[in-house]
């Protein structure tokens, strides 16, 4: 009866589908291979390993099969080629369908336009510019892939610039020290920044412009010209010459001294000699700012002479220039 039961046992045993006697762990069975669904891949090719986990078979995952994407690149893998590559190194695997694929990466890491731009932006400095840069990329959408395990720095090798139209060409190498893994021609423009005064409010002539009027732009040097006010000084207790906006380029012919005496405004006439000083009424001929010598009338003679002005409503006759005067 013992000897009936083992029998039956052996038979059953014999009757189980393979999936099945591995399981039960009662015969030895071949390792199952699964195929990955992806991988990143941080070597210039593909290995067994990267595509098949499962593989027991000592050094067989690390046999080179096909070459690595490009860095920061990606590729699809299909059933056909994982299965000539799974029976030409003997493994059993089989694709549960034709649609079955792997994707592989290869892994980088990237610079990007910041780091680019900022490379060429030393280099140029390096010239002895004197002024900030604005750079204007012709491709702003430049990266460089390097290995993951690479020195993430870059090195300006060649550089051209023409100062009149600012057009540059930079050649880069990444990373700066050792063997270079990408290259890359940089081309663009590069404009020298400079800063100016301008308004803070609109002004119109008569107002007399003060420091808290005044605040600075920047804008490209090429948009100055000879005429262009540069500094403060030259703005300060300046009025226009005629309505000036906020934020407006200012130029030297937009400004005169303040106008203190009015065209046609009444005056006093001041007469100064060593022994006395007489006053007379007048009206101004002309406009004029403080110290220029105008035209004015006296009213009571209507003789005309010339006088400095010397503030609002007073101006001055020295003997010699009324001796001239009509």
């Amino acid at each position: 009866m013992h000897r009936k039961l083992m029998l039956l046992l052996a038979a059953l045993v014999l009757a189980l589908p393979p999936a099945a006697l591995a399981q039960s762990g009662e015969i030895g069975s071949t390792p199952l291979i699964r195929l990955k669904t992806e991988a990143v891949v941080d070597d210039t090719v593909v290995r067994l390993g990267d595509l098949f986990d499962g593989i027991e078979l000592p050094g067989l995952a690390e046999t080179p099969v096909a070459r690595a994407p490009e860095l920061g690149q990606e590729v699809d893998i299909g059933a056909r080629w994982l299965l000539a590559v799974a029976r030409s190194h003997d493994l059993d695997w089989q694709p549960r369908s034709r649609f079955e694929r792997i994707t592989l990466r290869r892994a980088s890491q990237t610079i990007g336009t910041e780091e680019i731009e900022a490379a060429v932006r030393v280099a140029l400095e390096d010239r002895a510019m004197d002024h900030r840069l604005e750079l204007v990329l012709d491709n702003p959408g430049l990266s460089l892939q390097l290995p993951s395990a690479s020195e993430a720095s870059l090195a300006v090798t060649g550089l051209s610039h023409d100062p009149d139209s600012g057009r540059f060409v930079a050649h880069i190498t990444a990373p700066a020290n050792g063997q270079p893994f990408a290259r890359i021609s940089v081309t663009g423009r590069a404009m020298q920044l400079t800063e100016v005064p301008v308004l803070r409010r609109n002004l119109n002539p008569g107002d007399v412009i003060r420091p808290d009027d005044i605040e600075w732009i920047t804008l490209r040097v090429n948009r100055l010209t000879r005429s262009t006010v540069s500094d403060q000084g030259s703005l300060i207790g300046m009025s226009p010459r005629r309505p000036i906006r906020s934020q407006q380029i200012i130029r030297t012919t937009d400004l005169q001294t303040p106008i203190v005496v009015a065209k046609n405004s009444l005056v006093t006439i001041r007469l100064q000699t060593q022994r006395m000083e007489l006053t007379v009424r007048g009206r101004a001929l002309e406009d004029g700012a403080q110290a220029d010598v105008v035209r004015v009338m006296n009213t009571t003679s209507n003789s005309v002479v010339n006088a400095v002005v010397i503030d609002a409503g007073t101006v001055v006759v020295t003997p010699p220039a009324a001796a001239g005067g009509n």
